[in-house]
């Protein structure tokens, strides 16, 4: 076995608690690690006729070959699953997630877990290094994700890492998280239902060994040179930023050196309730200073245009979303939605009062979601399957449309909660929704799980439009410069849609290095290091374009396993995985084009800040091109593809 990799997958059928372990050595180098091997898997165990709570859903925790290692923002793991989120079908798909419990479980000895079956009773699972075990959780049932974890800690000891479903994913809530540790989580995928489903209320990990290296002097040497070119933080927005982490600044995984936005609130007094609480604030503070319901164009539903969710000041809030072991996203589509109710003299729902301006509101109301109380078992569903059932909830036929209507635009695609789209979402000037467009179209999730890349490109060029105070200023000239150095391409931040292949083929750069960090594992607000970092805004201004390295996961990846790529071998590795993933939603799904075009209508409305949309026409040109370039044919990879990635057996299966 190569440097990096265990070449072994834990298996554990809950049904009749055996355990095995599965060899995956032929997984590499081709899949990688991480979405990679985790596809793969999907692709030969996975039933398209197996639904979300089904005992055959695999729940697939995945790592990479760089996890366990001092490659820099590598503490990062992958969950799979059949999501219960997806709409209006549940399908395949991922959630990433950070903390320290993917090393873990590879210094115990695995790449990955895979969890079949249903337990009779509640159960948790032991892993210590080659001793698995299930033990008895009918005690922790019930039990918030906090408690739980630090039961599980006294128990096993404080070094052991615990992944964990509170009482929503026992109760099989649609946007039920598996948290791990304060604020990890795999968060909008629902995946604490499939867990609740198999009646297992956490993982366990405990390892006692590490993780070869091929070439440790060559691997040790990249790893610095990767680290001095990351410290500042988050790529593209902290170009100008300290290389050094303020003292309430927090790491959120294994392995990250980063100046990055992960904050911790320490020692607030709880507002209902008696104690202090502490929690990590990883991109929740400035979602509560995001006005997400915005939306003033006339083609657009009209609600909320001033102020901001309340929310901002009680942590008690966050602090019971996560112990409930919910996505606090959530809430930023149930408020527009409740104060649209609102707006139309609906002041109550069942046994529910829309008091939706109190935090105490929020706090109860999360609490009944998930436990599923009264009108709350509806709700529990989610804002875009609660809108299908508006008759259950007693809502006057009159208002049905337009509840209907803004319940879609807070979740249009896939049932996930909108995301850097400039339309309910974040502002994403010209061309920059376009490439939002391209990855939510094609994607199996909200994408931007993995394609921050993209959507960031505002923070730094004029007018700076993202939430946060410009740290530098950057034309759209010198970042073409810089494009066309990196990528040859020479046009491609250009306002408008042309031209449109080059657009194009960098959505699709950006969807196979979206693969490759997901498998590897690495953070993706920190890769690819498109831009470089620069002691001050003269720095920038000085240099005729900012290319930083885009090299680094080859440079890191072939000392670490010792097979040798370059970053053309990656991205071809990159681009397997995503046809792979194609194939496998096309066998399962039926995904074709009708599904593709499913996004279309949202970017009909004009883009909030600069007011650019597409028709139908330009959209429907926009796909033919996108299939032509991955050579795709209809949205179906075609053999010569297949053939040219070496997939001789997805090729056998969509073709005979």
């Amino acid at each position: 076995m190569k440097g990096g990799w265990k070449g072994r997958v834990l298996r554990v059928d809950l049904s009749n608690r055996s355990v095995n372990v599965l060899d995956i050595s032929h997984y590499i180098p081709h899949y990688i690690g991480g979405k990679g091997f985790a596809t793969k898997v999907a692709w030969d165990f996975l039933d398209g006729d197996v639904a979300e709570y089904d005992p055959e859903n695999l729940l697939v925790f995945m790592t990479g070959p760089l996890t366990g290692t001092l490659a820099p923002t590598s503490g990062r793991g992958l969950i799979c699953s059949v999501s219960p989120r997806v709409y209006p079908k549940p399908w395949y798909t991922r959630s990433n997630v950070g903390g320290f419990w993917a090393p873990e479980l590879k210094y115990a000895g695995y790449d990955g877990l895979i969890v079949t079956g249903r337990s009779e009773n509640p159960v948790y699972l032991f892993i210590r290094d080659g001793d698995v075990s299930l033990h008895d959780a009918r005690d922790l049932w019930g039990t918030g994700t906090i408690a739980t974890q630090r039961i599980l800690k006294e128990i096993h000891g404080p070094k052991a890492q615990v992944l964990c479903i509170g009482p929503a994913g026992e109760n099989r809530v649609r946007f039920s998280t598996i948290q791990h540790n304060l604020s990890n989580a795999a968060g909008q995928t629902g995946f604490g239902g499939v867990m609740g489903s198999k009646n297992l209320k956490a993982v366990v990990i405990r390892g006692s060994g590490g993780v070869e290296i091929a070439d440790p002097p060559r691997f040790l040497d990249r790893c610095l040179y990767t680290e001095e070119l990351v410290r500042n933080g988050p790529n593209i927005y902290h170009m100008v930023s300290p290389k050094m982490s303020s003292p309430d600044k927090m790491v959120c995984s294994a392995a990250c050196p980063c100046n990055c936005e992960a904050f911790a609130r320490k020692n607030f007094t709880a507002k209902f309730g008696p104690g202090r609480l502490t929690m990590l604030d990883h991109c929740m503070y400035p979602m509560h200073g995001w006005d997400r319901t915005e939306y003033k164009r006339q083609e657009a539903p009209e609600y909320r245009t001033e102020g901001v969710p309340p929310l901002g000041d009680c942590l008690d809030v966050q602090y019971c979303v996560e112990d409930l072991g919910l996505s606090i996203w959530d809430f930023y589509n149930f408020y527009p939605w409740f104060e649209v109710f609102v707006r139309n003299g609906i002041v109550s729902v069942g046994d529910l009062a829309l008091d939706i301006e109190e935090p105490s509101f929020w706090f109860d109301f999360f609490h009944r979601i998930a436990r599923r109380e009264g009108v709350c078992d509806i709700f529990a569903e989610g804002v875009r399957r609660s809108a299908d059932r508006l008759p259950d909830l007693g809502v006057s036929p009159e208002h049905f449309d337009e509840l209907r209507k803004i319940a879609i635009f807070q979740q249009p695609g896939y049932g996930f909660p909108a995301h850097r789209d400039g339309r309910s979402a974040e502002s994403q000037p010209s061309p920059l929704w376009m490439f939002s467009m391209l990855h939510w179209a094609f994607d199996t999730r909200d994408p931007m799980s993995s394609h921050h890349q993209t959507s960031f490109l505002e923070f730094i060029f004029p007018p700076h439009h993202g939430f946060m105070n410009p740290v530098a200023d950057v034309s759209r000239e010198k970042m073409n410069r810089t494009y066309e150095r990196l990528l040859g391409m020479k046009d491609v931040l250009d306002e408008g849609f042309e031209p449109m292949e080059e657009k194009v083929r960098f959505a699709i750069w950006h969807q196979h290095r979206s693969c490759i960090k997901d498998s590897l594992l690495l953070c993706d607000w920190i890769f690819p290091r498109t831009f470089a970092s620069y002691e001050s805004q003269a720095g920038i201004d000085g240099a005729d374009e900012l290319s930083g390295d885009i090299d680094l996961e080859a440079k890191l990846f072939s000392p670490a396993t010792g097979v040798e790529m370059d970053s053309e071998d990656l991205e071809r590795c990159g681009e397997r995985i995503y046809n792979l993933e194609r194939a496998l939603h096309i066998r399962n799904y039926g995904r074709n084009r009708r599904t593709d075009e499913s996004i279309e209508w949202l970017f009909e409305l004009p883009e909030k800040s600069d007011g650019t949309k597409l028709d139908k026409p330009l959209f429907d040109r926009i796909v033919d091109l996108y299939y032509d370039c991955r050579g795709w044919p209809g949205g179906r990879p075609s053999e010569d593809t297949l053939r040219r990635l070496g997939m001789n057996d997805v090729l056998r299966a969509l073709y005979g």
